[in-house]
């Protein structure tokens, strides 16, 4: 592990929870790790805990990411609120708070995996089979 990088607990399609003191809380019984890089783009973080929770196939995937972000510190308790990561300077800055604020502390993020669906191939396919069946049905085609 680099002087740029941090290992990360990855949590996948689980649940963020508000727990005291409206502290953010994620919980799953899938987890893993992976090293994320401060230049790290989003897009690679994304392929790198694809790889880890879903199993090679040709199917397409949508993965959103979020972080357990420091708000607030005593001596006695942390409140942690989650924050999504949207583009390569979010994955970069959620990394630089880890570090300045807990640096040893467990970073973690929340991965949120859905399979992609693409709309245009469903109504054309869809459309080609109503079609199929009117022309089945006029030829009396069976």
């Amino acid at each position: 592990m680099t002087s740029s990088s941090i290992v990360a607990l990855v949590h996948c399609n689980g649940q963020i929870i508000t727990g005291e003191l409206h502290s953010t809380i994620f919980v799953n019984q899938i987890t893993a790790s992976v090293e994320v890089y401060e230049s790290m783009p989003l897009s690679i973080l994304k392929q790198v805990i694809l790889r880890l929770f879903v199993p090679d196939d040709d199917k397409s995937y949508v993965v959103d990411l979020c972080y357990r972000c420091l708000v607030y510190m005593t001596d006695i308790r942390n409140s942690y609120r989650c924050v999504e990561i949207q583009d390569d300077n979010d994955v970069r800055v959620s990394l630089v708070l880890q570090k300045k604020y807990e640096p040893h502390a467990r970073f973690e993020l929340m991965a949120f995996i859905q399979q992609h669906y693409d709309l245009r191939e469903q109504i054309t396919s869809n459309t080609w089979k109503g079609m199929e069946k009117q022309l089945n049905d006029s030829l009396q085609i069976e």
